[in-house]
């Protein structure tokens, strides 16, 4: 039945994941000191925005006589947002009792409104400092005078670089992000996932990440680590797996790229895809039920496993996809320089996680019967020993 507060419910978690949205970015763009460019405000609401899958524009003028202009786009989703965004929705819309259809509509339709209102006021402009503006500073690059925009960037001072991020992108990666999110939040309920092992172990982990990037690499990488981590730790288990990266580029300074090897798949990662995993098929196992014999337990766990560990590094494959393109616009015309991608393999990463996820809840089944087991069996011994 549809009720005034299951509305006002949906749309209250919209809200609240669009305002933790927006102070994840502010706090990962203070540590990595993006605020010294200017325009602070605008920088938070296009971090937001390429969060749902936004993308983000830019231009600059630089110095000197002549009448061109820089322009260019850069895709890269802040994961680390999104899933902050995905968890404080999905927890709002998950309570117990009828009603979440209703909140997920309500919800389905404040988050793209108010990330329409986000992408909006998501321009402005910020300086970049004097030399870090032309690849390879003041010489030549592939083979090019440093003549012209790029060049004279490098020499003539800071460069005022104005952005802003389209609308609709935006605005329909929120209306996807919050369907997923529903949908999630649908197969807990039926299935009765229990989440709080699985919420507290991911806390857990996160805080764990923050701490060892802030001491081992100051606040910069403290601040990459929280815009980041699930990228970081898709990347880390993907390679572990065999999963391919690649990275390809075209235009005018292609070579600049050349000689840059995409991320060596396998070697000690390996055994960071086998601690993840099989951490995640125990914890699984441990908050699942306790119906039928350990091999069948094991086995629904591994068919479970292999199915939600695939789809998601297939889903993350897709979503860690990074492309920067960059264009000088000069007398009407658009003359490509640089056209750049970072990507993994989707099929490959769904095939090798579904492969490895359905091996690590098997084993994390039998590990789990065996240890209780153990422990029925040895605790009254260890009673009896004690004279109790």
């Amino acid at each position: 039945m549809t009720t005034s507060r299951d509305v006002g419910r949906g749309v209250l978690a919209a809200v609240a994941a669009l305002v933790a949205m927006a102070g994840t970015a502010a706090a990962g763009l203070v540590l990595l000191d993006a605020d010294r460019l200017g325009g602070f405000a605008g920088l938070v609401g296009a971090v937001v925005a390429l969060a749902v899958g936004g993308s983000a524009e830019f231009g600059a003028i630089p110095s000197g006589d002549l009448p061109f202009v820089v322009r260019g786009g850069v895709g890269v989703m802040p994961l680390g947002v999104t899933l902050v965004g995905a968890v404080v929705l999905g927890w709002l819309l998950l309570p117990r009792g009828d009603g979440l259809l209703v909140r997920g509509t309500a919800a389905a339709v404040a988050l793209p409104v108010g990330m329409a209102a986000v992408a909006a006021f998501a321009r402005g402009t910020v300086t970049v400092p004097s030399g870090s503006a032309s690849p390879g500073g003041g010489g030549s690059v592939c083979g090019l005078p440093a003549a012209g925009p790029l060049g004279r960037a490098g020499s003539g001072g800071p460069l005022a670089a104005g952005f802003s991020v389209p609308v609709w992108p935006a605005v329909a990666g929120a209306v996807v992000g919050v369907l997923a999110v529903v949908a999630v939040c649908r197969l807990v309920a039926r299935f009765r996932v229990a989440l709080r092992g699985v919420a507290w172990a991911a806390a857990g982990v996160t805080v764990a990440c923050l701490v060892g990037a802030w001491v081992f690499g100051g606040t910069a990488a403290a601040g990459g680590v929280l815009l980041g981590l699930p990228l970081v730790v898709f990347g880390a288990v993907s390679l572990g797996l065999g999963v391919p990266w690649a990275v390809s580029s075209d235009g005018a300074l292609a070579c600049v790229l050349d000689g840059v090897p995409p991320p060596a798949a396998g070697g000690p990662l390996t055994w960071v895809a086998v601690v993840v995993l099989l951490g995640l098929g125990v914890l699984v196992a441990r908050s699942g039920g306790r119906d039928g014999g350990p091999l069948r337990r094991a086995t629904r766990l591994a068919v479970l496993l292999g199915s939600v560990v695939g789809v998601a590094l297939g889903v993350l494959a897709l979503l860690s996809r990074v492309s920067v393109g960059l264009g000088i616009e000069a007398f009407g015309f658009t003359f490509p320089v640089l056209d750049a991608r970072f990507a993994a393999d989707p099929l490959v990463a769904l095939l090798l996680g579904a492969a490895a996820g359905a091996a690590a809840g098997f084993a994390g089944g039998l590990l789990v019967d065996g240890s209780l087991r153990l422990a029925s069996v040895s605790w009254p011994a260890w009673r009896d020993r004690i004279g109790r």
